[in-house]
């Protein structure tokens, strides 16, 4: 036992005296060498007949030549996580030598598994119980009411221990549109539930006991996203219609119709910032677009939009958005790039491009606590976390692929992995991802470290819904109809629910939100349901039919030059009619005692709530055609006729003041609309009792005033510190950019002026892209002359003819000085001007078979034969110089025709302007590239074309040509 101790000693020397020598104490490190050797502390030799002789410290070093220098620092550097798997420190993610107790690197199992005692579960920490450590478990409930009742505070985590939700249930299953839900949301209270449909409606519920309260009619296409302001007093919704629509969520009365998008709308956010009454909504769109609308938060009017065009080629689409705690948002297109803009300013400018993946980016998500920090996720089968720093966005990179270290080899390593959603925790602690292979991956935010793989579903997830101010609970929903609640600090399972519906199969989930409160969540799916769930009793729920629609619903809508709309049969503002009826999917009313849940039917007499018309219908279409109503050339319908009838006989049972004072917009007297209306028939129009008895109701309570302070301080407080956080940075950045400049030289400052920063887009090159790696189009050139600040569209409609020559005058007077007459280079001597004219096949805009114009990423047929005639073209018309020793057939072993890829285009301005290509080989079997490639140039009229596109030669092998 002592010659095992010694020699681990005498090892331990060793290893100390070669850390020294690699490192800056070689001083050090000759002294131990000298010592070593004086005190014979360097282990002896054995000859082969007995004999023992002293070995110096350089012999013992080349005895161990398998040993690096720096083995003792490897050690040093494996301990810590080694340790750590067995028994957790008390401040996970730590890792030092030099720990003491809990932390110390000689700690036991007996640090572990201890209880918290009374006294340390009702200390306080600046009035606040203290985060247990993790080593200890969790307390017993005694000691923790005990230190509740001493204190009046404790941990929510441990009042409320995670498995509590296991008690949440489905309250009802509502089938409330005739398409698929693809929205849903919660007002600032959670007292209402919309949803948004592909039937084009937006529709109003209580989230309390089911009731549908509201139908929000005038879109003519798919809802795509909607968003509530956080004031609770509107609700803008967007559709493939291009039409943005907003509605006051007292009365349901339209304010504003938003038209700058030329296609669909992607997404739609309110800005959590507040200046004075200034606020913003921000939209995006698929035909590139980014549009901030500033509106006034008292008069409810909505400016012209500052526009951002994000085009940098052809079909590109911004596809989602996220705002931060206030003064940024962040954008993600189809063209790889993320761009982040700043509103601190007086307009939104764009402060940031960042091109960090290499596929379509599918979703961003910034932080929830102001700390400039976002998660983007791509088809590229990567996440980014960004965090700024010093003017600059740096990111973390989750790779999808990466396995816990315990977990085994599958045999889906082969497959692209696409991230689908992301998605924060509360306190941003975790960043959690949805992948295409129906895993959920658990990510520390601080180091990209993997925590968790969660499974359980079997299709595509994309909803991830955090807890509004639980942080260990998230909830995750997918096509497969499973609804999954989660314990994200176990990484555990809490609770599943799945979406089977009776007769149909499943139903996939296309949403889900969070109340406000925590209590409840709803779901929405692809067969038209409005899913409820909660805690506690579902007996609210049982007094409400399954199938709740308005006989209204579906009823054509007329429309004015500024898109607002009115009932076609009735020629009121659909806001403005009288309380419809409710009726089943196939439009059949239900009884009187359903009548009475909806809103202004509380307290009608049953004999009033009993249609005296109604009829089903062959095969059931729509829900006026099976009420039986008629067009609007032969008049009103029964139905509505009784309608009025029961609405006049409940404004003349009370006597209603006349209330000259009314907002426009709040009694729905909208431009163009309000004139329409009092051109219409007498019987057909609201009277002014309707009008004021209307204009009283509400459908969406407003937040209660001190709770509405409260949130809008947090919100200012948060936009204030990420300004501050902004430019401390930018100061940060200026400051070492001023140190660079003085102590650099002017080469350097012409090398630094000439790259290109990171919140820029990067130049392009094929040559230096490998091979299929890089198959993008060339990005437009930075210097292109564009508006930094966006540009909004109502300078472009208000500027008169005068401002715009004003504007030239002035431009002409600012160039004039600078004018200077510029000798004709000596390259164009002699040369006529039609010879430096484009070819006609790089204007050409109609697509043709030949001449064959390539794209990057083309999969081509080369003809080494048609490439030597060409080649023979261009010496005979001697076009320009060919050295035949690099031709590719040279150089090569070709065969007579070759499958390649386009991997890189250059062009080269002439005369002539030739195109050159990069082409890469494909395996003919496998189809994939190889690792060689050959470059050409590639322009010469009357020639027969030597590229063909691999369709085309398919196309031509089938038709078995004979000669």
């Amino acid at each position: 036992m002592a010659k095992e101790k010694c020699s681990q000693i005498e090892a331990l020397y060793y290893l100390i005296a070669r850390f020294l020598q690699s490192g800056p104490c070689k001083k050090a490190a000759q002294i131990l060498i000298e010592e070593l050797e004086e005190y014979e502390l360097v282990p002896q030799r054995w000859s082969w007949d007995g004999k023992i002789f002293k070995r110096s410290f350089q012999d013992w070093v080349a005895l161990n030549q398998h040993i690096p220098a720096d083995y003792l620092l490897q050690v040093c550097r494996r301990i810590g996580p080694l340790i750590e798997k067995e028994i957790p420190p008390s401040v996970p993610g730590v890792q030092t030598l030099l720990g003491l107790g809990k932390q110390s690197l000689l700690r036991t199992t007996k640090c572990t598994h201890k209880v918290c005692c009374g006294s340390a579960v009702a200390a306080l920490h600046r009035g606040r119980p203290p985060e247990p450590p993790v080593v200890i478990g969790n307390a017993p409930n005694v000691p923790v009411m005990g230190a509740r009742q001493a204190t009046g505070t404790a941990r929510f985590g441990q009042v409320l221990p995670s498995s509590s939700y296991q008690h949440m249930k489905i309250h009802k299953r509502i089938l409330g549109h005739l398409s698929s839900v693809y929205c849903v949301a919660f007002d600032r209270t959670g007292r209402r539930i919309f949803t948004g449909s592909d039937d084009c409606l937006v529709k109003i519920w209580a989230t309390d006991d089911g009731r549908l309260l509201s139908t929000l009619r005038g879109h003519l296409a798919e809802i795509c996203d909607m968003a509530v302001n956080y004031e609770n007093s509107l609700i803008a919704s967007a559709s493939c219609d291009k039409v943005i629509r907003v509605w006051c969520l007292r009365t349901c009365a339209p304010v504003a119709v938003l038209q700058a998008h030329a296609a669909s709308i992607t997404s739609i956010q309110f800005c959590p910032a507040a200046k004075g009454t200034k606020r913003y909504l921000a939209s995006t769109g698929a035909d590139g677009m980014v549009c901030f609308w500033k509106w006034h938060s008292h008069s409810m009017k909505f400016d012209q939009p500052v526009k951002f065009v994000e085009r940098s080629r052809p079909g590109v689409q911004v596809s989602t958005s996220s705002f931060s705690s206030g003064m940024f948002m962040a954008t993600g297109g189809t063209d790889h790039m993320i761009r982040v803009y700043y509103l601190g300013a007086e307009t939104p400018v764009k402060a940031s491009e960042l091109d960090a993946h290499t596929d379509k980016v599918v979703v961003v998500q910034f932080s929830n606590n102001g700390d400039l920090r976002f998660v983007s996720g791509s088809r590229d089968g990567t996440a980014k976390i960004w965090h700024f720093q010093q003017q600059e966005w740096k990111s973390i990179t989750l790779d999808m692929t990466a396995r816990l270290p315990t977990a085994a080899a599958n045999g889906d390593d082969k497959t692209k992995l696409v991230v689908t959603m992301v998605a924060w925790d509360r306190i941003d602690s975790t960043v959690i991802t949805a992948v295409s292979n129906y895993m959920l991956k658990v990510w520390r935010a601080t180091s990209g470290q993997l925590l968790h793989v969660l499974s359980g579903h079997d299709d595509e997830v994309y909803v991830l819904e955090a807890h509004p101010f639980d942080p260990r609970i998230m909830l995750s929903a997918g096509h497969d109809g499973n609804i999954y609640i989660w314990d994200l600090s176990k990484g555990v399972k809490i609770r599943n629910f799945f979406n089977m519906i009776e007769g149909q199969g499943h139903g996939a989930i296309f949403d889900c939100k969070f109340s406000a409160d925590g209590q409840h969540f709803s779901c929405t799916d692809s067969h038209g349901h409005l899913l409820i769930f909660g805690f506690g009793c579902s007996r609210p729920y049982e007094k409400i039919p399954d199938q709740m629609f308005f006989h209204t619903d579906y009823r054509p809508l007329i429309r004015d030059s500024n898109n607002y709309v009115l009932d076609e049969q009735t020629q009121q503002a659909p806001h403005l009619m009288p309380p419809p009826f409710l009726v089943d999917v196939d439009g059949n009313p239900h009884p009187p005692k359903y009548q009475r849940l909806v809103p202004g039917r509380e307290n009608c007499k049953e004999e009033q709530l009993i249609p005296q018309l109604g009829y089903m219908a062959n095969d059931g279409e729509l829900v006026e055609q099976v009420l039986g109503q008629q067009t609007a050339e032969n008049g009103e319908s029964l139905l509505d006729n009784l309608i009025r009838q029961l609405q006049n006989e409940q404004d003349e049972a009370e006597v209603v003041a006349s209330s000259p004072g009314a907002e426009p917009r709040r009694s729905g007297q909208v431009d163009g609309v309000w004139q329409m209306q009092h051109n219409s028939l007498r019987s057909q129009v609201a009277t002014e009792r309707d009008l004021l008895a209307w204009s009283r109701r509400v459908v969406v309570n407003e937040v209660p005033h001190g709770t509405f302070r409260v949130l809008e301080e947090c919100r200012q407080a948060k936009s204030d510190m990420e300004c501050s956080l902004y430019n401390a940075e930018r100061r940060k950045k200026q400051e070492a950019e001023q140190a660079e400049r003085s102590d650099g030289s002017s080469e350097d400052e012409a090398r630094w002026q000439s790259e290109s920063s990171s919140d820029s887009s990067s130049e392009y090159s094929d040559w230096t892209a490998d091979a299929g790696i890089n198959l993008q189009p060339p990005k437009r050139p930075t210097r292109r002359p564009v508006r930094p600040a966006g540009y909004s569209s109502s300078e472009e409609e208000e500027g008169g003819d005068e401002t715009k020559e004003a504007k030239k005058r002035e431009n002409e007077k600012k160039k004039k000085p600078k004018e200077t007459k510029q000798k004709p280079t000596s390259s164009l001597a002699g040369l006529n001007a039609e010879e430096w004219l484009p070819p006609s096949w790089i204007m050409d805009t109609i697509p043709r078979r030949s001449p064959f114009v390539p794209q990057m990423g083309d999969e081509l047929i080369y003809f080494k034969q048609g490439h030597q005639a060409y080649v023979r073209a261009v010496r005979r018309a001697k076009a320009y110089s060919v050295n035949i020793q690099k031709q590719p057939w040279n150089r090569l072993n070709l065969r007579d025709q070759e499958s390649v890829k386009v991997v890189g285009i250059k062009y080269e301005v002439g005369p002539p302007t030739l195109c050159c290509l990069k082409l890469a080989f494909l395996d003919p079997v496998s189809g994939k590239m190889t690792n060689e490639s050959f470059s050409l140039y590639h322009d010469m009229p009357d020639v027969i074309d030597f590229l063909v596109l691999q369709q085309f030669y398919n196309e031509a092998k089938e038709r078995n040509w004979q000669p």
